[in-house]
């Protein structure tokens, strides 16, 4: 018998492929798969979304069909996850979530999401980690590690500065390169160099101009030769701008594809020699370099579907935050008395809305788990959470079951229809009925303790005569027991926050500019998060880092020392309270008083420990001293100044509990490469875009040409008023419409509220979408051809128009 055939190598693949089925492997099909060619034995990829669990679709819908999914573990959602300030929990979830993608044939999960929270508005913030670099790189790069323990490639996304909703297809993030470098990649980097992730997704939007998927910068100079990615880069779906401009750029897969004028595109370039057969032959490599990492001998283990849904309990509980509490929690679970109020106690809102939406084969409420102890209470649903309109009824049942209430747990947050992807929030509020629930329990003289399911932050009504504040954030599938054990002192909350809580939205740290236009100004530069509030002084409803606990902590002993370009920093942490405990201990450096404009201070590292009532534990904390760098414009690198620093030993960024000083002299004398007048601007945070922000970009603002017609690159909504735009929009929300509706016809059930929940991300989204971005997503639904001719006719071109409408393709000099 003779041996086997050993597998091709990739260099003897791509010489054997024709052009054509060359350009055929670099795009998608069928929305999930990429390409294969069964001539050469190369198979097809299934790839789906993540980051809280395995989203396998069981039916093709399209880029942005939300069709019912196989079941599989609905885990906390990532903000959850990274309130832990456990790692290894996010190594054990990815880890999990990689066992679930095997068995379901999965080859690459799109997953995680490691954007920053720059704005408390963004409507994706629940699939991301954090507002600080360092946190979400931390966790972004545990969790790669444990989806490809399980040999299942991920892909990090969204490459890079993609901070908002509202204008992700077509805005432009102009950013100044110290920034970039500093808050927007920094996580990228940590996780490309120490995790080594399968592929990296493109974002949607412009960095500085140039849309992600084009943008060589970004994908080659960056990525590929600075950071040593090897990996393959894929668009995010209907990110493509020019698919050949994209490749050139790095970008190698291009998703869901199904574009015939993005493959004409590369075949025709590819002989005319626009695009250089190497490039070419370079991202057809990676592409089958991918198939073949995810093709190599492994069996996928055994689903512990108990298991997952315990760790996804115990994420629950180690990443809820007590917020507040005047002492009324723990409650007493055999006391009289309770009145629980807010729809969210029976439906609770577990996770996020959009493409991370999850379909568990089981879910516990609050209510459930309640019931299960045999708790005695009184319920009023008080509010709708899936229908805006406010319920006096039910407001009513809600006031008069409260009426003689010893103790009032009222359930609520945001909904689904407040925050999803595909749409911000326009402010910070709760929904109306829930606010005039709460100030008329408030006003009735209730002992409210808050329940907050929420995946930002929010404003708190009559926060200060609340007697507790428990954050769930969006807890996943067992975030009824997760919160029935913090509520009745099983357990003990040890969460803490990774993002600031402002007052209002009008006190975030990009206030001034955010989501204005489709320019979207970082003017703040690095002052991002805690980095603006300290220096600006701003008057928090809670720090980033804060958390509280049903028992107390004390830090002591603080050594430092300085070994081989490593700090290390050992404080013992004492559990000075009558109940076991864990504390997320930060450590913090104030920078020095140098040349340069920095932040007071910022987060090096942090540690999770568990401390037995009464007793004490050692922690070390340590960072790599060139991790204290900053950016220099003028050098273009990385730059240790000498200085006075010091070491901060914090329980949260403004719980300063002790410091060490630490005085570098490894490094330069300060310089500032910016001008006197940056230097001035940039010495406390600017509260709106200040006159010099071009002159630290080092180049002109961008200004948006003011046009309301319909275009490739222009939102649906912006062009509404015009005649051609305003009839493709009411034809677009029209058929889109008819799903939410039919949705809202269902019986009352967890069936209905997941359609609702699906199918209104899509009739929100739909106004910010561009006719390209339809066109790249849509599967051939929407030709580009069609897009260009109607882009052609608003602009005044009607013969040119029908002709493109028809498929005739536009005279070269044209074009």
């Amino acid at each position: 018998m003779s041996a086997p055939t050993p597998p091709a190598s990739v260099d003897t693949l791509v010489a054997q492929l024709t052009l054509e089925e060359k350009a055929l492997l670099l795009e998608g099909v069928g929305a999930w798969n990429t390409n294969g060619v069964p001539r050469l034995g190369i198979r097809q990829l299934f790839v789906t979304d993540g980051p809280h669990g395995v989203r396998k679709v069981r039916a093709n819908a399209g880029a942005f069909g939300l069709a019912e999914a196989e079941p599989s573990t609905s885990f906390p959602t990532s903000t959850t996850l990274a309130k832990t300030w456990d790692p290894e929990l996010a190594r054990q979830v990815g880890a999990a979530i990689g066992r679930e993608s095997a068995a379901l044939e999965v080859d690459v999960l799109l997953a995680p999401g490691v954007n920053i929270m720059r704005s408390p508005l963004c409507g994706r913030n629940f699939e991301y980690f954090s507002e600080d670099p360092l946190v979400s790189g931390v966790f972004g790069t545990a969790f790669v590690q444990g989806v490809q323990s399980e040999g299942v490639a991920t892909s990090v996304k969204h490459f890079a500065a993609n901070s908002n909703e509202d204008f992700r297809f077509v805005g432009d993030s102009v950013v100044d390169e110290r920034a970039l470098r500093e808050i927007y990649l920094r996580a990228f980097e940590r996780i490309v160099k120490d995790a080594a992730p399968a592929t990296v997704m493109c974002a949607y939007n412009q960095l500085n101009g140039t849309y992600c998927s084009d943008n060589r910068e970004l994908l080659t100079d960056i990525l590929r030769d600075e950071w040593g990615f090897d990996g393959l880069v894929m668009t995010d779906w209907g990110a493509t701008h020019d698919r050949v401009a994209g490749i050139v750029a790095g970008c190698d897969l291009d998703m869901p594809g199904e574009v015939a004028h993005n493959r004409a595109e590369i075949i025709a370039a590819t002989r005319d020699g626009r695009l250089p057969e190497e490039l070419l032959d370079q991202a057809v490599a990676r592409v089958l370099a991918l198939v073949d990492r995810c093709s190599a001998d492994h069996t996928a283990g055994a689903v512990d579907a108990e298991g997952h849904a315990a760790l996804a309990e115990r994420v629950a509980i180690e990443g809820a935050v007590l917020l507040a509490n005047d002492g009324a929690l723990p409650l007493d679970a055999k006391r009289s008395g309770l009145v629980v109020i807010g729809e969210q106690f029976e439906r609770m809102r577990y996770q996020g809305a959009g493409s991370s939406l999850i379909s568990p084969p089981a879910t516990v409420s609050p209510r459930d788990a309640f019931d299960r102890r045999d708790v005695s209470y009184t319920f009023a649903r008080g509010y709708r959470a899936l229908d805006p309109r406010i319920d006096e009824t039910l407001e009513r049942q809600a006031l008069a079951a409260a009426s003689d209430a010893d103790t009032v747990l009222f359930f609520g947050g945001l909904g689904d229809l407040e925050e999803s992807e595909g749409f911000d929030r326009t402010s910070m509020a709760l929904p109306e009925a829930q606010v005039r629930l709460l100030n008329g329990l408030v006003d009735a003289g209730s002992r409210v303790v808050l329940v907050l399911s929420t995946g930002s932050p929010v404003e708190i009504p009559r926060h200060d005569e609340l007697a507790a504040v428990l954050l769930l954030s969006l807890p996943g599938m067992n975030g009824g027991e997760a919160a029935a054990q913090l509520l009745f002192g099983e357990a003990n909350p040890s969460g803490k926050l990774t993002e600031s809580w402002t007052r209002s939205a009008a006190d975030a740290s990009c206030a001034g500019d955010f989501n204005r236009s489709g320019v979207a100004a970082y003017y703040e530069s690095i002052y991002v998060g805690y980095r603006f509030h300290d220096k600006a002084g701003t008057d928090l409803r809670y720090p980033f880092g804060h958390g509280l606990s049903y028992t107390t902590f004390a830090y002591r002993d603080l050594e430092v020392t300085v070994e081989g370009g490593r700090v290390t920093a050992t404080v013992t942490a004492v559990n000075t309270g009558d109940r076991d405990g864990a504390e997320a201990v930060q450590l913090y450096v104030r920078n020095n008083r140098g040349e340069v404009f920095k932040a007071d201070k910022e987060l090096r590292a942090f540690a999770k420990v568990r401390v037995a009532a009464g007793d004490s534990m050692r922690v070390a904390l340590s960072f790599e001293l060139d991790d204290l760098a900053y950016w220099d414009v003028e050098d273009h690198a990385w730059v240790l100044e000498n200085g006075s620093y010091e070491i901060l030993v914090a329980a949260s960024a403004s719980d300063i509990r002790l410091t060490a000083p630490l005085v570098v002299d490894q490094g330069r004398v300060s310089r500032s490469p910016y001008s006197a007048a940056v230097d001035h601007a940039y010495a406390t945070p600017p509260a709106s875009v200040p006159a010099v922000f071009a002159e630290l970009l080092g180049r002109p603002v961008p200004v948006l040409a003011r046009s309301r017609r319909l275009g490739l690159e222009r939102r649906l909504g912006d062009a509404r008023r015009s005649i051609l735009g305003g009839i493709f929009l009411r034809a677009v929300i029209g058929r889109v419409k008819k799903d939410f509706e039919a949705a809202l016809a269902l019986p009352d059930s967890l069936e209905r509220d997941a359609r609702v929940k699906s199918t209104h991300f899509v009739l929100r989204m739909m106004p910010s979408m561009s006719l390209r971005s339809m066109a790249m997503s849509s599967a051939g639904e929407l030709p580009f051809h069609i897009a260009e001719g109607l882009e052609l006719l608003a602009a005044g071109h009607p013969i040119r128009g029908i002709r493109r409408l028809a498929g005739t393709p536009e005279p070269q000099e044209t074009r």
